[in-house]
Order: C-alpha cells, then structure tokens, then sequence
C-alpha cells in the first residue's frame, strides 16, 4: 500500500470502503492524508500511537477516531496479542452529495477521555451502527442482499456524525489551500516513485524548482516532519516485504531501497521497531 496522498476507492457498489485489521505484528504507517474521512475503530487490543495533525493519541479497545478530509495522519502499532480493529473510509464526494456544505464542516469525534454524558450517549449509540456495519460487510460474502443493508447503514452513519459530531471547520489542519495539497503531493510522489535513488535536499530543491531552505521549512511545516524522515519512512515501509519474504543479507536490502549503508538502515529501523533489522526478521518471520 502506498503512502502519503492516498486516492480511497470505495468497494464497488457501496459508498464506503472498509478494512478490518487482526494482524498481531508490529505496524508502522508513515504520515499520509486523504480527501476521505477516516473512522478508526478498535475491537480489541489497541493502537499504541495515532498522530493527526501535531496531536498524538492511543486508542483501545472500543475506541472510535474521527479523522477529517486531508488531516495529516500516521499509525503506529506495537506487536500484541488478538488484536482486531475496522477502518472505514467515507469518500468525500459521497459526503458532499448527502451535505453539499461539507466543505464548511469537520467531525470532532475523539472517544478517548470523553466524559460529557451526551457525547457518551451518542458514542455508544455510534459504536451500534459501526457493529452493525461490520456483521453486514461480513455478511456481504454469502448473501448479496447484505449490500442493500451496507448502503443504508452508511446513511445511517453519515447522518449520526452529522447530527452529534459535526463542528464548523477551523481549517487548523496543517495542509490549508489545494496549492498546499497538490504541492505536497507532487513532493510525496516523487519520492514514492523514486525512493531507491539519491534523494539529497539539493536533488529534490532542482527537481521542484524551490530553494533547500524553503523546501525543508514547507515540507516541515504542512507535515509536521523532515523531509529526511519522511524519505526514510518510506524506504523503510518499502523494505519490510523484502525482509520478511527472504533470506537476503541486511546489506542488500538496505541499498535496494535507498539507504547508503547498513548502518543507516539499522538506525532508522530500530527507531521505529525498537530491534534491528536481523532481530526483526528473527522474532517475526515465520509467525
């Protein structure tokens, strides 16, 4: 899966698209956005880390997040035992056809620490609907009469975050304007596309016409990162099939996916996964 700007198709003939996660490894997703708003919903174990917009959370069981149209966001997911959570993307051209003013609003949906007895009561009545959803989708493989019963309950979502989660937006999200947006995901392809290579600040300021000052303070500022830890992010994202999936030596694993040696590929590795990549491969491979 790729990351950064993530174009979200919802499933075909449904308005939605929906992933249900029950891996028990460790799980890194690098900081991405998307126009789709982002329901994450945890059924049991947690998410150890969940960054949007500057602000981190952890979220466990029964725990729901809200994440707006183009909020910069990461995931951050420690091994753990029966772990099990949904993740249910709303596109937002479905959005704007329910509520053409969507563009004004934004969803301030957050269940951790909530202690307001309405929004309690509203949670919980939310929680109802994302249940039902899941017993749908799944049933959905046996019974094609389940998709009527999917699409209404996706109604029924919408019109539940719209009447009990909606705020006026405060465009306090760190990518502001469509320049910002199709700046920063011009930026983010290239380095999707081109990872393997040399990417210095001096390669990248010539291939966007843009001062290295400049380019490293935008890419900070709407980001929340260095343009350095992002390009590792995805090297590291890239290179994990790579080590799971065969014997190949650290070394060369390293270099075919852009870090300049072994060393800098076990720093950036153990700062994210807390071993080395050896350790890692060891502990994870064949479970």
């Amino acid at each position: 899966m790729d990351y950064s700007y993530e174009l979200i198709k919802p499933h075909k003939n449904l308005p939605f698209k929906m992933i249900i996660h029950t891996s028990d490894n460790q799980i890194f997703i690098p900081r991405h956005w998307h126009e789709s708003v982002e329901v994450s919903y945890v059924l049991s174990g947690k998410i150890d880390k969940i960054y949007i917009d500057g602000r981190e959370y952890e979220s466990g069981t029964g725990d729901i997040v809200v994440i707006n149209s183009n909020a910069i966001h990461s995931f951050s997911v420690n091994r753990g035992m029966n772990r099990k959570a949904v993740t249910l993307f709303i596109p937002h051209e479905f959005l704007k056809t329910v509520y053409p003013d969507i563009e004004q609003v934004e969803f301030d949906c957050i269940s951790m620490g909530q202690q307001k007895s309405l929004k309690k009561r509203e949670l919980a009545e939310l929680r109802k609907i994302l249940n039902s959803i899941i017993d749908a989708y799944i049933e959905s493989e046996e019974t094609p009469l389940a998709g009527i019963k999917l699409t209404s309950l996706s109604y029924e979502l919408t019109y539940h975050l719209l009447k009990y989660f909606k705020v006026p937006k405060k465009y306090s999200s760190r990518i502001r304007t469509q320049k910002y947006i199709e700046r920063l995901t011009f930026i983010t392809s290239f380095i999707k596309e081109n990872y393997q290579q040399n990417l210095s600040l001096e390669v990248l300021s010539n291939q966007f016409n843009l001062s290295q000052e400049y380019l490293s303070r935008f890419f900070m500022k709407h980001t929340g990162i260095t343009l350095l830890n992002y390009i590792n992010a995805i090297r590291l994202e890239k290179s994990l099939p790579e080590l799971m999936n065969t014997d190949h030596p650290i070394i060369k694993i390293a270099l075919n996916h852009g870090f300049p040696n072994e060393k800098s590929y076990n720093r950036v590795f153990k700062n994210i996964y807390r071993h080395s990549p050896s350790q890692y491969r060891k502990e994870n491979k064949y479970i």
